[in-house]
């Protein structure tokens, strides 16, 4: 009989913490909007992370020791709809100079606490995103 209520208690517990987490998922987000009121927004995928700071500047690198990073600008085009120009590098190796437009399709999202310090930004930006674009084009200070 202790069992039956301790096991009923619990399920009520569970019940209250998942309603509960549900109540302060609060609502989503615009991603300009974010990058406005808090200066940058980072998104990552598991193994790297992109961040989108005010004025437009642009970084990605790798979650781990070594990767692929991205120096340049990003601006909007279109509701969501973000275009970056960026020079590749390498973080803990050696790589040749190139440039690349990425295009990423990034959705309404919520802030969450960095959960990896390799993150240089104060908060993640928890939403689901999309690289629809990523090329290699020539270096735009050369034309």
């Amino acid at each position: 009989m202790k069992l039956r209520r301790f096991f009923s208690r619990l399920a009520l517990l569970a019940l209250f913490v998942s309603l509960a987490g549900a109540l302060y998922a609060g609502e989503l987000l615009d991603p300009v909007e974010t990058i406005e009121a808090d200066g940058s927004i980072a998104l990552t995928d598991g193994s790297s992370y992109y961040v989108f700071s005010k004025g437009g500047d642009f970084f990605s690198g790798p979650l781990g020791t070594s990767g692929r990073t991205l120096e340049g600008r990003w601006s909007e085009e279109g509701k969501g709809r973000f275009v970056v120009t960026a020079k590749r590098g390498w973080l803990d190796g050696l790589s040749s100079e190139s440039h690349h437009r990425i295009v990423l399709s990034i959705g309404a999202g919520q802030k969450k606490p960095l959960r990896n310090e390799r993150i240089p930004a104060i908060m993640e930006f928890a939403t689901y995103f999309l690289i629809e674009e990523f090329v290699e084009i020539p270096d735009p200070s050369k034309k």
